[in-house]
Parts: structure tokens; sequence; C-alpha cells
């Protein structure tokens, strides 16, 4: 796939009032989740055969801050490109690396941090808390980047009709309830009854909530309008659904911390709520890795 012809999204002009004239090209009832936008003549190559006469801007591509596509629906990587992708050097300027630096970050401490509550050492809690900050510093980094998308390359009636924006929106917001939630648990260990139901076990269900609507989106979001797709050479593809999979352990451990005695602060199953928090940790960091090889996916020489 030839990428030398497409501009990268930093080369773009996007001031709010000259957005490109991108056209709808993939949409279905959950939103857009790509435009095509036609090559002036001038810009075409000489070779119209061998080349695209548009360029195809998806969804995921514009939020982590990569240009068009000349042709396919993604970049295309075996998984030593994908590695190579990983271990290339990275700008902690691009928004895109500090939201998988942040991703990699916060999980890794929910993961000890859920060692220490199964084996009842040190302050498992704090871990949490102070993981819960840097989900909250990606959660925002990844929605300033699709605000970027908003206002520079979309025009008003494209902004909130497609899957980016609610993928993002929906996650930051139950980054912000895991705080709530985590802060109070470290804070407050001894709270009940009322306090208890309302600082730690709504924000921990709402945000497990939004946690799985913003996964699905992410799915749609590469899949094109299609929940499940196999896409195992798209690195994008492989965020979505680990990401996808970390949400849905957090819903599991969301479900098993209702409460069963608001007098005591008693949840339904304690050792299946941490147990399920460290699998989702564990794949969060994952997707916080994979997530740093594709700020580099164009980079890779396939």
């Amino acid at each position: 796939m030839r990428m030398d012809d497409a501009p990268p999204l930093g080369a773009l002009n996007l001031k709010r009032e000259h957005p490109p004239n991108l056209q709808s090209h993939y949409s279905s009832p959950w939103g857009t989740t790509a435009w095509r936008q036609d090559v002036p003549v001038s810009d075409r190559p000489h070779d119209l055969e061998a080349h695209s006469r548009w360029w195809l801007w998806t969804s995921r591509r514009l939020r982590k801050g990569h240009g068009p596509l000349e042709q396919g629906k993604y970049r295309t990587l075996a998984p030593k490109h994908m590695v190579q992708a990983l271990l290339r050097g990275k700008d902690v300027h691009r928004l895109e690396v500090r939201t998988a630096v942040a991703f990699i970050i916060g999980p890794l401490l929910f993961v000890i941090g859920s060692v220490l509550l199964m084996s009842k050492l040190g302050s498992g809690a704090a871990l949490l808390a102070i993981g819960s900050v840097f989900f909250t510093a990606g959660g925002w980094f990844q929605l300033e980047q699709a605000l970027l998308v908003t206002r520079g390359l979309l025009n008003r009636k494209q902004r909130w009709g497609w899957c980016g924006i609610w993928c993002a929106l929906t996650q930051s917001i139950g980054t912000v309830l895991f705080n709530m939630e985590t802060f109070s648990t470290w804070g407050l260990p001894t709270l009940n009854g009322t306090p208890w139901l309302m600082l730690e076990v709504a924000p921990n269900i709402l945000g497990s909530v939004l946690f799985v609507i913003s996964a699905i989106f992410g799915l749609l979001e590469v899949g094109h309008g299609r929940l499940f797709v196999i896409q195992p050479h798209h690195l994008g593809w492989w965020v979505a659904v680990l990401n996808a999979l970390g949400c849905l352990w957090f819903m599991q451990a969301a479900i098993a911390a209702i409460p069963v005695d608001l007098s005591i602060a008693a949840v339904l199953d304690p050792q299946v709520a941490i147990r399920a928090t460290l699998l989702g940790a564990l794949a969060f960091t994952a997707v916080g890795v994979l997530s740093l090889a594709e700020c580099s996916e164009d980079e890779v020489k396939t």
C-alpha cells in the first residue's frame, strides 16, 4: 500500500473555517466511520491507473492523527511490522503518544493494585486511585484528539455524526467516574450506607456502562458499521477488540460489586470483582502497548 501521496494530518490546514471537502463514505445508523476526499487533478500522480483518485479518511486514523489512505480500509501490517512500529522512536509531544503512554501506566497500576488487594498486601486501593488519574489523562488526550478533528476537518453537520467522537467522549466520562469511585475507596475505606452507594457503587456501575458503550463504538468504528469483523493485520482492530474485552471485565467487576448490604458495605462477590478488575487492567495494558505501536504504523515499510 502506497502512503507517499497522502498528506499526514499535521500537514493539513486545520483552521476551523476551512475544512477539507470530505464526503461520507462509510455510514451506518451508529454514525459515519470514513470519509472520501477527492484528489485535485494537480495533486494526482501521473500514473492514474495505479493510484486512487480519492483518499479515504477513516474515523480511527483521524482520531489518531494519521492522514488518509490511498487504498484499503486500514494499513495492513504483519506481526513483525507491528513490532517494528512499537520499537520506533516516539515523540512525546504527539497527542496519540501521550494517550498511549497514559493508557499503559494507568492499567499497570491497576494490575499491581489488584494483585495487592487479592493478596491483602500493601495499599492496593491507593494504586487504583493513582492509576485512575492516568486513565482520566488518557481519556482526556483521546477526547482532545477527537475534538481537534471536529474543529479542523469536519463541517458542523459531520461533527457529532461519527463514531469517533462518541467513542472518545463516553470513555472519557467513564474515567472521571472511576476517579470518584477509586478515590472514595482509598480515602474513605469505612464508608457505608447511602454515601457509599453514591460515591462508590453508582460511579463504578455508570463508569463501566460508559466503557462498554465506548467499546461498542470502537468496534463499529474499525468495522465500519459492523460490530464483529476479523482484521488480524490491522493494529486498530486489535486495539478495539482488546479494549472491548477490558471493558467487559470491568463491567463484570462492577456487577460483582453490586451491594447486598448497605449498612456494612457488603458486595455480591468481592473476589470476583478484584479478579475481573485485574483481567480488565491486563487487557487495557495491552491496548496501551498496541496503541503506542499504532502511533508509528505509517512509518514502517512493508
